[in-house]
């Protein structure tokens, strides 16, 4: 069974395989023509054994989970869609609301980004690239590739160059990364700012490894999948 997503083709995979991390919004749906959509989400799994969710928002456990029924289960990792189908198991309401269902066999799995992407509320400046104009921003999301921004105002044109400088920290270690960044996208958020989608341009090879190791291993610290 292959565990390689990276052809972007729909594949079947172990579920350690997508790492999954705790507080990973899903979906669950009973097997079952016209059946409800609900959401949940990724406590936990012991692999082989089972998976641990908990319902979300005002579905608490309103949402009739039938022990004994297959449920389609559907999330999607920052970098991969992902779906599988398992039994309900039990329903406990003690020490906090969840539901154990059987740990499946396989997933469906399709790559659909190239570079995992890592939430995150990292200050930043940002500034119009060669100026000394900059503008103090967060980073809400972070991968290899480029960063989604949260703007107390507009930055520039569709396409412009910025300089983009920001820290990172693991492992005890302090790094200052000053990255040239182009303006891909820029929304509206409801507070009034802007939200800014930009891509990182000519990283260096250094500061490639740095983003790699920083986002891998904050993302594999996360994941929450016990072995037996």
């Amino acid at each position: 069974m292959p565990d390689d997503l990276n052809g972007g083709e729909l594949l079947e995979v172990s579920l350690k395989t997508l790492r999954l991390r705790p507080g990973l919004f899903l979906t669950i749906q009973r097997m079952r023509e016209g059946a409800p959509v609900h959401e949940a989400q990724f406590i936990a799994a012991i692999e082989g054994k089972g998976v641990m969710l908990t319902p979300s928002g005002m579905d608490s456990l309103k949402t009739e989970i039938i022990i004994g029924d297959e449920y389609l289960i559907q999330g999607f990792t920052g970098q991969t869609d992902f779906s599988f189908t398992a039994t309900a198991l039990n329903v406990f309401k003690a020490p906090f609301a969840h539901v154990l269902f059987a740990y499946p066999a396989t997933a469906k799995a399709k790559q659909v980004r190239k570079s995992m992407r890592l939430k995150t509320a990292l200050p930043a400046i940002i500034s119009p690239a060669g100026q000394s104009n900059p503008t103090e921003v967060s980073i809400v999301d972070l991968s290899v590739a480029g960063a989604m921004i949260l703007s107390s105002r507009s930055l520039g044109v569709i396409g412009g160059l910025f300089d983009l400088a920001f820290p990172i920290k693991f492992d005890d270690v302090h790094s200052n990364l000053n990255i040239v960044a182009k303006l891909r996208h820029s929304n509206h958020t409801d507070n009034e700012g802007r939200k800014i989608g930009l891509s990182f341009e000519n990283l260096s090879r250094e500061h490639k490894l740095l983003l790699n190791y920083f986002v891998g291993r904050i993302t594999e610290e996360n994941s929450f999948i016990i072995e037996p």
